[in-house]
């Protein structure tokens, strides 16, 4: 009989929702509570977010969770993930320096190209999503707040550092910096004297499963947690890569949130070489990865659905929504979606790249709309499942992850347009099962992957329809045609379009 006591509690700063999960000993869900907020654009292709929220939602969590009468003073290990690439900036007092520029921002476009030419990186090692780029874009656009940095820490980091009083980060942040010598995974300290700063305002890096120390005392009395819990360094959200399902050869995970994030394992002996650079390869842990990333998968969803729905408390819900949608014939009617809403990293790696509808017609319902998108989101992973057979590394299983496993049809459209069986191990904790194989590393000394390979029940399985495949195939080429013009358009802009 499994422990009903709370041991593990982890923690996911996302983009638009902060969520805390309670863990039993043996890695079971006990209780598990999320809370919004939101984030700005003041101008065409800005993200802005605020840290102070995320905090205000870590503590709104934990009132939750003792609400529903769950003894957070028993939990021994606590542990943080979240969005990589942001970057919060702290002052001499540790108080955050604003704005915080978010992942998903491209103000800083033309200063990636700078960088990328001057330190002559490939472009999963330098992207307008990173941190060094919008550094740049601050020491020229907002230099005194640049001069008063003293500390650089990322969302989950910054969390610790609240809980905990100590800074502290892993390496998975410093990758998606651009501050990392891939080579030997040290800090490129060098870089920060493109952007004014001096190395020690980058935190000391520790092991993901390291424990920085206890909970300030006073903070763990406010929000009931064990003042004795032994906080752990945890790891940015790329730890989806290997929290989705066991990683092995053949085997593609795609993680679907806000952004989306598709990885394979590669055996021993495969070595591929994409001199395009719409894939890469990324070492974490013991295995190699061979992948990429996607800017807007839950993001464009979300778009589509505000958009669509504007007033949230009398219109249909998000679940409706695509529930309607879902129950559509496949191909939307002829309607197709390209979901470049802030660019695209693979394959295409363009921040000038845009989205949009092709075949809208009059006829065309708002479900035929959100039908469109989700199966635009479907048919920029095929893409990629098509670029893997290219190199030599063929796909011979499909597994969804995240939150945008619970999207309703989502998954099933996904497995029609791909002609792959989906497998679903996870769902929704990813990352988090990933914090609670750390922390009982920590607390137990037990091998972590071991431990994280154990927590993986059998998969679910959505089967996928090949009577579908031929509407598919149709509107998959339109895709391709439509997505060839958008980048023509991004490498060579007509006067008056761009």
């Amino acid at each position: 009989m499994a422990s009903a006591k709370p041991v593990i509690l982890a923690v996911d700063v996302g983009t638009s929702l902060l969520k805390a999960v309670l863990y039993d000993s043996v890695g079971n869900i006990l209780r598990t509570a999320t809370q919004p907020y939101n984030y700005r654009c003041p101008q065409s292709g800005w993200a802005e977010g605020d840290p102070e929220e995320w905090w205000n939602a870590f503590e709104k969590t934990m009132a939750d969770l003792r609400q529903q009468k769950l003894a957070l003073t028993q939990v021994e290990g606590i542990a943080f993930t979240g969005q990589m690439h942001t970057a919060v900036l702290l002052d001499e007092a540790g108080q955050v320096l604003k704005p915080t520029i978010l992942w998903l921002d491209r103000r800083a476009a033309a200063e990636t190209v700078e960088l990328e030419a001057m330190l002559q990186l490939p472009p999963h090692q330098i992207n307008s999503t990173y941190t060094l780029p919008k550094l740049l874009w601050l020491k020229r656009h907002r230099p005194e707040m640049v001069a008063n940095v003293r500390s650089i820490v990322w969302p989950k980091d910054y969390l610790r550092y609240r809980l905990t009083g100590e800074l502290a980060t892993d390496m998975t942040e410093a990758g998606g910096a651009a501050l990392m010598n891939w080579e030997d995974r040290s800090w490129a300290t060098e870089r920060l004297a493109l952007v004014g700063l001096d190395p020690s305002v980058l935190p000391p890096t520790h092991q993901a499963n390291a424990v920085v120390g206890p909970p300030h005392r006073e903070v763990a009395e406010k929000m009931g947690l064990n003042p004795e819990a032994k906080v752990v360094v945890g790891m940015g959200d790329v730890a989806a890569l290997i929290g989705g399902a066991p990683a092995q050869p053949g085997r593609v995970v795609c993680s679907l949130g806000s952004s989306s994030m598709i990885f394979m394992a590669l055996a021993k002996d495969q070595h591929p070489q994409d001199t395009a650079h719409r894939l890469y390869t990324y070492p974490l842990g013991p295995y190699r990865l061979l992948g990429g990333a996607s800017s807007t998968t839950g993001a464009a969803l979300m778009w589509a659905y505000n958009q669509i729905t504007q007033d949230a408390s009398s219109g249909p819900s998000f679940e409706q929504m695509m529930t309607e949608a879902a129950q559509l014939s496949p191909g939307a009617d002829g309607l197709c979606f390209i979901p470049y809403l802030a660019g695209e990293r693979s394959p295409y790696w363009l921040d000038d790249i845009k989205g949009g509808f092709y075949g809208l017609q009059i006829s065309h319902t708002r479900q035929h709309l959100i039908r469109a998108v989700m199966e635009g989101i479907a048919y920029s992973l095929r893409h990629l499942l098509d670029i893997y057979a290219e190199l030599g590394t063929p796909v011979s299983e499909l597994v969804l992850a995240g939150g945008g496993t619970k999207t309703p049809g989502l998954p099933n459209i996904i497995a029609d347009v791909c002609q792959y069986d989906v497998a679903i191990y996870t769902e929704a904790e990813t990352v988090t099962r990933v914090l609670y194989a750390l922390c009982q590393s920590a607390l137990t000394q037990a091998d972590f992957y071991e431990t994280l390979i154990n927590t993986f029940p059998p998969p679910r399985i959505i089967r996928h329809n090949v009577a579908d495949a031929s509407i598919y195939q149709q509107t998959y080429e339109t895709y391709g045609r439509f997505a060839d013009f958008a980048l023509q358009e991004a490498i060579h802009p007509k006067p008056g379009i761009n």
